[in-house]
């Protein structure tokens, strides 16, 4: 096909009005279309320059009557009255009503009925079997159109802008009961409304009778799922999606409507955040293209600074890399589903989203429903167990209605959050251990289905996967866990950079993003608004120095004695786990921000073979800090205490499991009382207290003993904390071993 076409600047073949390389179909609705807007522009200057000789008529008429001292009594409308009466005021008047009409017939070129036209014919253009086998056959076509405002205008196009106006065609809704095949052609359908449970027997029963027929049938809809009889989904020759806008058809619109070529750039993240509504606000026929781009530009702008903190894309969820593929991968397979290429079971569509809270599981699934556009039902076990008085009945009922719900709306996403509230039904003792069960059982029973899995994707989130029945994470229910941590500070920038919408484009996050290790995406969320925050209230412009208030806390100043202990104890940490496991992606921050004092964060993700060593090493590294305050200050503080999440905390944990539960410790390590992170449970034995306490003794020790042999280095990095706050993992390795180079016997005095 020719890579030219007519241009109405020309007349004649001119180059096209985008890059994009229209077919056949499409260039004839776009050559259609633009000599339809030809014929109203010339209309409308037409207009515009017949009521200027009107109105320059009567300015010289009323010229004359007052230079002849006559008053003019003609009112403003008077020139469209007839002054006469009789047979030739008859046939002026008549006359001026068959203007009128043809004026009235000359439609205005508007841009969502000319996007709709070009849409429909770029899809039959990209499948042109479709067109043959409707003209030549009896194929059902099934076309999905997500934007009501397009399937409108579409409902009242379809025919003139594929060509279809020869053919007989009658509404599905309309058939008779005994239609005779040769009094039609072929089946038109547009359903605009789900599909009640209640009218799916008639519907099912229609649609047979409609396929009985051999005729060619073309339905649209917003969703095919809910809105078609099966009948029809099952019997579909294509289907088919309505594409989406590009910068390609935004260019021919405003190339249609306004007359003239568009040679504007437009961006792709103005073509993001163009839609119908966008269009139609900035695409008229009296503006330059130039104009209609920058408009589109400013209600882009506007979407963008107006955008909800959890209004993302999946290419916004940093952090989430493997969820965001998983995403991205199914979105490709549903596609693929829709237009029969693949049957449902070949999705992988269950997954569990394990991580800590505030990681973005939740908004994750809500961003990952915006982008497939499927329905989204969300449940837990809580909210089954408030549905009425928390008896089973009630919570087994209220169970099935959701998946019920999700079945019906299929495909849906059905979201079920803190899973772990299903227990591993092996390890229930307590008394209510028989309704817990029925309850896991109940859930396992409707992850399966008696109707299958077909239409719908479940995903999970729990804070800890090992806590879930393992009939629920098994292969063919929810097999895929995808584990989901803290963000580096990479992730911590790029997540700050999408919430800042723009803001601070020119100033570095680089070193924000450090103090700020350790957050979590929702923390992130909160900074920004925080930042936003104390702006506003102060009336002024969001500056850098806003956000490190935010990542700090109200009150981020610590005293000389604080930071120096800090300090120290914080360098203790990082030596000792740079000795352990080398200096990359590991920070020590000392900035007084969130809980603590400090802290040191590391991307590493955990032992690979679980060895007593690895676990004893872990030990030393997080009883460090308080084995270097010892050393340089002469004692120890409380901050390596005092909560569930300090060192002594965690260590704790660690050298319970030892000695209860991993096998590795105590005096009999071959005995397991418990899972080995149920250090209550352990610590209930009083000689099992006792062998955790020689664990951890014994690792302090050798902290200290290690934190000793590299003094010098400790002290060097406490003073790099001091001064500047933050030191990484290499410019730790650099000073030990600089510090160890000149320990050496060779280099003493």
């Amino acid at each position: 096909m020719s890579d030219r076409a007519t241009t109405p600047e020309s007349g004649v073949t001119g180059s096209r009005p985008s890059s994009h390389a229209m077919g056949p179909l499409e260039l004839a609705v776009y050559k259609n279309d633009w000599l339809t807007s030809r014929i109203y522009h010339r209309h409308v200057a037409d207009v515009a320059a017949r009521r200027e000789l009107e109105a320059a008529a009567r300015a010289a008429q009323d010229q004359v009557m007052k230079a002849a001292g006559m008053k003019p009594e003609r009112t403003a409308d008077a020139s469209r009255k007839p002054s006469r009466r009789g047979p030739s005021a008859l046939r002026a008047s008549v006359g001026r009503d068959d203007e009128d009409q043809a004026e009235r017939d000359i439609e205005a070129p508007t841009p969502g009925r000319v996007a709709a036209r070009l849409l429909l014919a770029r899809m039959f253009d990209r499948s042109p079997a479709m067109m043959q086998m409707l003209r030549t056959s009896a194929p059902v076509l099934v076309v999905d159109v997500a934007d009501r405002g397009l399937l409108s205008r579409i409902a009242h196009q379809w025919k003139d802008a594929l060509g279809l106006e020869d053919m007989r065609f009658v509404e599905l809704v309309q058939l008779p009961d005994r239609a005779k095949r040769e009094d039609f052609d072929a089946i038109s359908a547009l359903f605009a409304e789900p599909l009640q449970p209640k009218d799916r027997l008639a519907a099912d029963a229609r649609a047979f009778s409609a396929v009985q027929l051999a005729l060619p049938i073309l339905a649209f809809t917003p969703s095919a799922e809910s809105h078609l009889s099966k009948v029809l989904l099952d019997a579909a020759t294509f289907r088919e999606s309505l594409p989406t806008f590009d910068a390609s058809l935004i260019v021919e619109v405003i190339r249609i409507v306004t007359g003239k070529a568009c040679r504007v750039r437009i961006s792709d993240e103005v073509v993001a955040h163009t839609g119908l509504h966008e269009l139609l606000l900035s695409v008229r026929f009296d503006r330059t293209p130039e104009q209609c781009v920058q408009q589109l530009i400013e209600l882009a702008q506007t979407k963008i600074s107006k955008k909800g903190s959890r209004e993302l894309s999946l290419d916004e969820l940093h952090g989430l890399d493997e969820a965001v593929a998983w995403a991205k991968s199914v979105i490709v397979d549903i596609e693929a589903w829709r237009r029969g290429e693949i049957v449902w079971d070949a999705i992988d569509a269950g997954i569990v989203l394990d991580g800590p809270p505030g990681v973005g599981k939740t908004l994750f699934c809500k961003v990952f429903a915006d982008e497939t556009k499927l329905p989204l039902i969300t449940a837990t076990l809580a909210q089954w167990q408030s549905s009425g008085e928390a008896h089973l009945g009630h919570l087994l009922r209220a169970m099935r209605r959701d998946f019920e719900d999700a079945r019906a709306k299929s495909p849906a996403i059905l979201f079920i959050d803190e899973l772990d509230s299903f227990p591993n039904r092996s390890n229930l003792t307590h008394s209510h251990r028989d309704y817990v069960i029925e309850v896991v059982n109940a859930f396992i029973e409707q992850l399966d289905g008696v109707q299958g899995r077909q239409g719908l994707i479940f995903v999970g989130a729990t804070n800890d996967v090992r806590r879930c029945d393992p009939a629920i994470v098994r292969s063919g229910r929810l097999n895929r866990i995808i584990k989901i941590g803290l963000p580096d500070p990479a992730d911590i920038e790029k997540m700050m950079r999408v919430r800042l919408r723009g803001d601070l484009a020119g100033e570095s996050l680089s070193e924000i993003s450090l103090l700020a290790i350790g957050v979590s995406g929702a923390d992130v969320e909160r900074i920004i608004k925080d930042a936003r925050r104390i702006a506003r209230q102060e009336e002024r412009a969001l500056s850098l120095a806003d956000v490190r208030r935010a990542v700090l806390g109200c009150d981020e100043s610590l005293s000389p004695e604080q930071l120096i202990r800090a300090s120290v104890h914080e360098a203790g940490h990082i030596i000792v786990a740079v000795i352990h496991h080398g200096p990359r992606d590991i920070h020590a921050v000392v900035a007084g921000s969130r809980d603590n004092a400090g802290f040191v964060a590391s991307r590493k993700s955990g032992f690979t073979a679980g060895t007593l060593e690895d676990y004893r090493r872990t030990l030393q590294e997080l009883l460090a800090g308080r084995a270097a305050e010892e050393l340089e200050l002469g004692a120890a503080g409380h901050g390596a205490g005092g909560s569930h999440r300090s060192d002594l905390a965690k260590a704790t944990s660690i050298a319970a499991s030892l000695v209860g539960s991993l096998g590795h410790g105590g005096p009999h390590p071959l005995l397991f009382i418990a899972e080995h992170y149920e250090t209550n449970t352990i610590l209930d034995q009083a000689y099992l207290r006792a062998a955790a306490h020689e664990e951890l003794a014994a690792a302090f020790v050798e902290a200290k003993q290690l934190l000793g042999l590299h003094r010098q280095a400790l002290k060097e990095v406490a003073g790099i904390l001091q001064e500047r706050g933050r030191i990484d993992g290499v410019e730790v390795a650099e000073i030990v071993a600089a510090a160890a180079l000149r320990d050496t016997p060779a280099n003493l005095p």
